[in-house]
């Protein structure tokens, strides 16, 4: 066995972290021992004395595996975040879609203005005057431009709630399939990190929703961001709900 062998088995003993990450360490260390080694032969060295060389020249196994470890410890807090908030970021986008059925939901009981009407100072010009009343024959500039934003109100938000789906989706398809990160999160972090998030957005929303109500009354389209703020007061509170059951079980063990 050689030198850079009897290293490679040295630092695989010494390195921690995923399987994927301990190998890659293993490939790049390899690869720079071997081109230092060929480097010292090209010099004039024996084999012998360019791999001793290039193995001193690397640094002892342990000193070598500490500064690897935070560069892998940073990966599997990566992987492990991804693995944790890929979910919640779903969740978000569907959540989104939900609210956008809602708009229109509530288009259709309180009109179309109340999802998306515009403050009373909105103006807008003989152009886009004109190609509004293209799009929607029979009704005046304000109406017409109404009724494209309540389309594109809840036609976005239905597409976000989609690509939530698929991602959700992919998410279970992907966790029944691959290995989980060595690293586990705290219990009770994610939900605890999704009711303080859907928490914060409820109240900005809410807060949208009563300046709309303020200046534009019910045609300020203040219904576009009440139907987020349900929705987003919603999840909080099921967030919250799942913190409370694991800091609860964690009391109770």
């Amino acid at each position: 066995m050689s030198d850079i062998d009897r290293y490679l088995d040295r630092l695989l003993a010494e390195l921690r972290g995923s399987p994927a990450d301990v190998r890659r360490v293993l490939t790049e260390a390899e690869e720079h021992l071997r081109e230092a080694a060929r480097d010292g032969v090209e010099e004039g060295l024996t084999e012998e004395e360019a791999q001793r060389r290039a193995v001193e020249r690397f640094g002892p196994p342990r000193v070598v595996a500490r500064r690897f470890d935070g560069v892998l410890r940073s990966g599997e807090v990566v992987r492990a975040l991804a693995w944790a908030l890929a979910p919640l970021a779903a969740v978000g986008l569907i959540a989104v879609g939900v609210s956008g059925v809602i708009s229109e939901v509530l288009g259709r009981l309180f009109g179309p203005a109340f999802v998306s009407g515009d403050l009373p100072w909105v103006r807008y010009t003989p152009q886009r005057c004109a190609e509004l009343r293209g799009l929607f024959p029979g009704h005046d500039c304000l109406e017409a431009a109404t009724l494209d934003h309540w389309g594109e109100v809840v036609w976005f938000r239905v597409a976000a709630g989609a690509l939530g789906l698929l991602i959700l989706g992919a998410y279970a398809l992907v966790r029944r399939r691959a290995k989980p990160p060595a690293l586990v999160l705290r219990p009770g972090l994610v939900p605890a990190a999704g009711a303080a998030v859907y928490g914060l957005a409820a109240m900005v929303l809410a807060l949208q929703g009563a300046d709309a109500a303020a200046l534009g009354g019910t045609r300020g389209g203040g219904g576009q961001w009440w139907s987020a703020g349900i929705v987003a007061l919603a999840a909080a509170v099921a967030y919250l709900r799942s913190a409370s059951r694991v800091v609860f079980s964690r009391s109770t063990t």
